[in-house]
């Protein structure tokens, strides 16, 4: 699992989104925010094993996840 390399992800993804003013957020983006990241990680979770026809261990490779943090990402989103 590369966590540095996702983080950098979201940071980016984030500063597209809202901007890197260093403003404080409204409250409802605060709220909001974490629901978002998981309806992405959802999202490509779900295209990820679509491409690889199911092999669990293929999506992973292509998601730069373990396979075992791919199961338990799995599991999370109720996606058996």
């Amino acid at each position: 699992m590369n966590t540095i390399k996702e983080q950098q992800y979201f940071y980016q993804m984030f500063d597209e989104m809202w901007g890197s003013h260093g403003d404080i957020m409204p409250e409802e983006i605060q709220y909001s925010l974490v629901a978002e990241l998981e309806k992405l990680e959802r999202e490509r979770i779900v295209n990820a094993l679509a491409l690889a026809s199911g092999n669990q261990t293929k999506a992973a490779q292509s998601l730069d996840l373990g396979r075992t943090t791919l199961l338990a990402k799995i599991k999370k989103y109720n996606l058996q």
